[in-house]
């Protein structure tokens, strides 16, 4: 983190001290003289080694005046976000690197070397960062977009270039960037919006859009249609037609890249209003996605499968692609069956010896009563908050293995769910973390199931009987348990303890649902929908009250049990178990798996909890003869 101490002792940033006076008569671009660089964060090192120059030369002035331009070229630079295009470089621990506001003190220093700038790409960090302090400033504004063009045009004669060699093309991907977050300048109304520079952009972006379809470049191509189509500078249909002539000049192009510029010749072709031409592409797009699975099928039929999904929901809204669906959805089906095969498991053994010494020193001498009530509190459902962060640190130690998107399969292959990659540059989403929260989840259910639930039901079953009246008589005082349904719940209890996974979890699953929808109602709350058509009542599913009453089971259970239910019976990537069941989709292994045992574990904890704090009320053999 940048974290630099100001000489005074304070806790603000030391540029936060940068004054007018300090930046009068200094030539603050003499250390970039000589460069012929023209990106900002070869400055931020030329910067940051001058601050450590002046600092050993005891001048202060410099130091803080070179401290506050390496954090200025040192911004995470993200064209694509109009409104924030500079965001920390790093952030972590609640700490980040510096970002425009906190230049807010000084915002009419940064204004003064902006103006003053002549040094193109210092300037043009300068000027967009300073009307970013100060949006009235449309002179520092309109400078911007000069400067911006003025970079890519040096790039184009080859006077400036950018840290990467492959980069050093007025087409590149940096230099798209630069002419992206002109053109957001030049077509805000209050900025360049009818002025000669918005003229001068656009004009630049044509000509470079038109160098690179007659270039050979793939990339040059992509990144200025896609430009100049975003922005209206050339029209969409000239775009697709450059598009199409540009393929078929290159025939040789891989099937990927083939893709990425169809999609993008479909897009023109929607937008400039011509369906035949854009349905075409689309036909050729699919084509080349069963060409690609054909390709990859006898190695892969996972990847096969996924091309095959993409080339059927590509046919969506095609007229007249019936028959073709059909085929692609049974060739499908044909694919995924081979996923399992490829489906390998990884596994690392954990010893659990330590966890069942403790659970059987922790269970020994207990009277019934008290084993029941230790077995509920021998864990508790982790807080949100924590996942998140447990999450969160997991992509940070590992960021490669978060960076790419993952689908996650049922048994016969199907995708049941897809996660997008983390975005490394800014915050987690909920979204991003959700596949790392439920890996963890998966592995902390699978070492309580292994390591405490079976050891603690195998030590309950050693010493005690356990019947259908054992369960009834903690039931009967549970206000979780609704009384028309303590026998059931009773019996599945009793299953669920003796051995009998698949009854326990079948019988037990359901009546979580009727448990809460019960609490619910006797919290005031209405559970049931009003079909105004046939004047009917349904009660809501277990789905329907966590999307439509999510508040109001915050409210009464917590959001770490709420988040816990969840995970285990309802969202994807988890076990899903209340979906599973209800209708048919679990196999007979998988009761007896971890999250079956924790599954039912849960449902009794949620019952006893309400009775913790009267369990010495309770006889100590729970009326056992």
């Amino acid at each position: 983190m940048t974290k630099e101490e100001p000489a005074n002792g304070s806790s603000n940033p030391r540029f936060q001290l940068l004054t007018k006076e300090m930046v009068e008569g200094f030539d603050f671009e003499q250390i970039l003289n000589g460069t012929e660089s023209a990106d900002c964060r070869e400055y931020q090192d030329l910067f940051s080694n001058a601050q450590g120059v002046a600092a050993e030369n005891g001048n202060e002035n410099a130091v803080t005046l070179y401290s506050a331009l390496g954090a200025l070229c040192g911004f995470h630079f993200r064209p694509d976000d109009v409104n924030d295009p500079y965001g920390p470089m790093v952030q972590m621990d609640g700490k980040r690197s510096p970002i425009p506001a906190d230049f807010r003190p000084v915002a009419d220093v940064v204004a003064s070397m902006a103006e003053t700038a002549t040094n193109g790409t210092l300037k043009a960090r300068l000027c967009d960062v300073a009307w970013l302090l100060n949006r009235r400033r449309v002179d520092l504004g309109l400078a911007a977009i000069s400067a911006y063009c003025q970079i890519v045009r040096d790039v184009a004669a080859g006077t400036k270039k950018f840290r990467f060699e492959g980069s050093n093309s007025p087409c590149s991907a940096q230099s798209r960037g630069l002419l992206k977050r002109a053109l957001s300048l030049a077509m805000m109304k209050s900025v360049g919006l009818g002025k000669q520079e918005e003229a001068d952009i656009r004009q630049l972006v044509e000509l470079l859009f038109h160098a690179a379809s007659t270039g050979i470049n793939l990339r040059d191509v992509h990144r200025m249609a896609k430009l100049a189509l975003q922005y209206d500078i050339v029209p969409p249909l000239e775009v697709g037609g450059s598009i199409e002539a540009w393929i078929q000049k290159n025939a040789a192009v891989d099937d990927h890249s083939r893709l990425d510029l169809l999609r993008l010749a479909s897009s023109a072709y929607h937008e400039g209003g011509s369906m035949p031409d854009h349905f075409r592409c689309r036909l050729e797009i699919v084509d080349t996605l069963v060409r690609m699975a054909q390709q990859v099928e006898e190695n892969s039929a996972t990847l096969a499968s996924g091309f095959l999904s993409d080339a059927i929901s590509e046919l969506h809204g095609i007229p007249e692609v019936k028959e073709r669906r059909r085929e692609l959805r049974h060739r499908l089906v044909d694919v995924q069956t081979n996923i399992s095969e490829e489906m390998g498991r990884f596994s690392q053994e954990i010893d659990l010896k330590e966890i069942i010494d403790d659970r059987e020193a922790s269970f020994e001498g207990l009277h019934l009563r008290d084993m029941m009530f230790a077995f509920a509190a021998m864990s508790h459902s982790p807080a949100p908050e924590e996942l998140r962060k447990q999450a969160t640190k997991s992509i940070e130690n590992h960021p490669l293995s978060s960076i790419f998107g993952q689908s996650f399969h049922d048994r016969d292959g199907k995708v049941s769910y897809r996660a997008a990659g983390a975005d490394l540059m800014s915050a987690p989403t909920d979204e991003s973390l959700r596949p790392s929260i439920a890996q963890s989840e998966r592995i902390r259910r699978e070492i309580f199931a292994a390591g405490d639930i079976q050891t603690a039901r195998r030590l309950i079953n050693e010493s005690y009987y356990v019947t259908d009246d054992t369960f009834s008589a903690l039931l009967k005082y549970s206000p979780f348990v609704p009384e028309e349904i303590i026998k059931t719940y009773s019996r599945g209890f009793r299953r669920f303890f003796q051995g009998d996974p698949v009854s326990g979890l079948y019988i037990l699953t359901p009546l979580l649902e009727a448990s809460i929808r019960h609490i619910l109602k006797e919290k005031g709350h209405d559970v049931s929908t009003f079909d105004n058509a046939t004047k009917t009542q349904q009660d809501l599913t277990i789905s329907a009250m966590f999307d439509q009453m999510n508040r109001e089971l915050l409210d009464v259970f917590g959001d770490a049990i709420v988040t816990d239910i969840e995970n285990v019976f309802l969202t994807q990537p988890g076990p899903a178990i209340r979906h599973e069941i209800a209708h048919g989709l679990m196999s007979d292994g998988q009761p007896y798996g971890p999250d079956a045992a924790y599954a039912c574990w849960l449902i009794f904890r949620l019952c006893l909890i309400p009775l913790f704090p009267h369990r010495q009320e309770f006889d100590q053999t729970l009326w056992q003869t």
